[in-house]
């Protein structure tokens, strides 16, 4: 029962990350590229999949504590290279002007 819970808080969590992604790759994409770069996008999506199953699994066989502990710290990395990108570059504000 706790494993359907966390399953549908995680579904209702990714439901509107991907239709915000959609949307802003929508609408950043030039309209020539927008194929290419959805193509491209999922690319990526599924081959971080890959390589998380692939990490993941023998990490899970050896120890449930030690997989949560490396989820959390690729998720803290993430956030923090995320915070670490220059505002031009396209960090927090997506290469705009904060507004404010």
């Amino acid at each position: 029962m706790v494993l359907v819970g966390a399953a549908l808080v995680a579904g209702i969590g990714e439901g509107p990350q991907l239709a915000a992604l959609f949307a802003v790759r929508h609408r950043e994409a030039p309209e020539h590229l927008r194929g290419q770069i959805f193509t491209t996008g999922a690319s990526f999506k599924i081959t971080g999949f890959a390589l998380g199953a692939a990490v993941g699994g023998p990490a899970v066989a050896r120890s449930l504590a030690g997989a949560l502990a490396l989820a959390v710290g690729v998720a803290a990395l993430a956030a923090l290279a995320f915070f670490a990108i220059p505002a031009a570059a396209g960090g927090p504000t997506g290469g705009r002007a904060a507004s404010g």
